[in-house]
C-alpha cells in the first residue's frame, strides 16, 4: 500500500468513528502525526528519493549498421527511427576526403536495423532530419545543400542554399509545406519550399549568432537558438515574419559557455533549450515574453556526476506528459525533468561509458526516447 493509501485510511477510520467522539478526535491526531512525520521524512531522504527514481530508467543501444558518427534523429508516420550517420564530427567542416554519409533505419519493435542508405556523391553528409509526409529532409553543411529523400522510391534530390558556404544545419518542418534551417556559419535561417522549390533566408541582427537549433510550433512560428555565448538569444520568427530576440541573462555571456544549442516545444506552447557548457537547460514561457528582454526564462541545472570531465547539455527533447529529457555529452548522462519547473531533474549514465551522447535526442509519439552514442557509434532507447 502506497503513502498515500495509508493516509487515506486513516481518514476514512476517523470519519466512520465520528460518533465516538473521543476516538474520532483521537484519530485526527493520529493522522496530524502522521502527515508532519511523513514531511520530515521526505525532507530528510531527498537525496535516497531521487537515486530511487533514477533507478526506474535504462538504456539499451545498438550499434549502428554502418559508418560512424550517428548525430540527429527522427521518427516515421510508422514509428521507425531514421538515423543520420555523417562519418566525421564537424570541426567546423567535415574533411573533404569524408565519403558522403548514411541515414539508417531501425524498427523498435524487432529492435531491428531495417536499413542503411548512402547518400550520393556531391550531397556532403547529413547532420539533423525531419519528416515532411513520407519524405525525410536533411541539412548538409559540408555540400551547403537541402536534400531530400524519398522513403518509398530511395531516390534522393538535392537543392544548394543561396549563401555559399552558410553551414546549413539543424532543420524543422512547418505546416505549410515549408522546411526550415539554421545557418550556422551564414548567421542566417532559411526556409526552404517544398512545392516551389524556392529560398528565403533571414539574417540576425547580429553577425556572430552562430544559429544552431530550430523548432517550428502549432502557429509556425519559428524558434532558434543564437549559439554564440557573445550573443546567446532565443530567436524567434513570427508566421507574420517578424524577427523577435529573447535574452537568457540580463548580464553579459560572452566567454561565460552560455551557449544555446538545440531547441523544443512543450505540450504547453513554452520554449525549452539546451545550454551547452553551462550544465543547464533553459524555458522561455511564451505568454510572459517580452522581445529584448529575458522575461519569462528560466534556466534549470542538474546533477554533474563528473566534476572532471567538463559539462555539454547537447541534445532535448519534450513527451507528450510534458517531461523534459536531455543530454550531455562529456558527462555522458542523460535526463529527465518536469515541465513544471519543479522538482529536481534526474540523471542516469548512458549505457556505453565514453559515448557521447549529443544532438540526437528525441521523443517519439509513444514517449520512447532516443538518442545517438556518438564516439560508439551507437543508437540508445529508454522506454520510461
Amino acid at each position: 500500500m502506497g503513502m498515500n493509501e495509508y493516509v487515506l485510511d486513516i481518514v476514512k477510520e476517523a470519519f466512520c468513528m465520528s460518533h465516538r467522539k473521543k476516538k474520532f478526535w483521537l484519530s485526527l491526531i493520529a493522522l496530524g502525526t502522521l502527515v508532519a512525520s511523513t514531511v520530515f521524512a521526505l525532507s530528510s531522504l531527498g537525496a535516497t528519493l531521487t537515486y530511487a527514481k533514477k533507478a526506474i530508467s535504462s538504456a539499451t543501444d545498438y550499434t549502428v549498421p554502418a559508418g560512424s558518427d550517428p548525430w540527429g534523429t527522427a521518427s516515421d508516420s510508422n514509428g521507425n527511427l531514421w538515423i543520420a550517420i555523417p562519418g566525421c564530427d564537424p570541426s567546423p567542416y567535415c574533411s573533404t576526403n569524408t565519403p558522403p554519409g548514411r541515414i539508417a533505419e531501425f524498427n523498435p519493435t524487432s529492435k531491428a536495423w531495417i536499413a542503411n542508405y548512402q547518400l550520393p556523391s556531391g550531397y556532403g553528409q547529413a547532420l539533423f532530419l525531419t519528416f515532411k509526409g513520407s519524405n525525410l529532409w536533411f541539412a548538409s553543411p559540408m555540400a551547403n545543400i537541402i536534400g531530400e529523400f524519398n522513403t518509398t522510391t530511395h531516390k534522393y534530390q538535392k537543392w544548394t542554399v543561396p549563401t555559399a558556404s552558410s553551414g546549413p544545419w539543424d532543420v524543422a518542418a512547418d505546416s505549410l509545406g515549408n522546411i526550415w534551417f539554421t545557418e550556422h556559419y551564414g548567421n542566417k535561417i532559411g526556409r526552404f519550399s517544398t512545392s516551389s522549390h524556392t529560398f528565403k533566408e533571414v539574417a540576425t541582427p547580429a553577425t556572430n549568432s552562430q544559429p544552431y537549433g530550430i523548432t517550428v510550433d502549432k502557429s509556425n512560428n519559428v524558434w532558434f537558438t543564437e549559439n554564440n555565448d557573445a550573443v546567446a538569444l532565443i530567436a524567434e520568427y513570427t508566421a507574420a515574419g517578424k524577427l523577435n530576440e529573447y535574452k537568457i541573462r540580463n548580464t553579459s555571456t560572452a566567454g561565460t559557455g552560455l551557449t544555446p544549442h538545440l531547441i523544443t516545444l512543450d505540450p504547453n506552447g513554452n520554449v525549452w533549450w539546451s545550454e551547452g557548457f553551462v550544465a543547464r537547460i533553459g524555458e522561455l514561457k511564451v505568454a510572459q515574453a517580452v522581445p529584448g528582454t529575458n522575461k519569462g526564462v528560466t534556466e534549470y541545472s542538474y546533477t554533474i556526476k563528473c566534476s572532471s570531465c567538463g559539462t555539454h547539455t547537447s541534445g532535448i527533447s519534450v513527451s507528450s506528459n510534458g517531461t523534459i529529457w536531455f543530454d550531455d555529452s562529456l558527462q555522458n548522462t542523460y535526463g529527465s525533468f518536469s515541465d513544471s519547473g519543479s522538482g529536481t531533474a534526474s540523471v542516469y549514465n548512458a549505457p556505453t561509458q565514453n559515448g557521447h551522447p549529443h544532438d540526437g535526442m528525441h521523443v517519439d509519439s509513444q514517449n520512447r526516447v532516443w538518442f545517438d552514442e556518438e564516439f560508439a557509434n551507437k543508437l540508445a532507447l529508454v522506454i520510461p
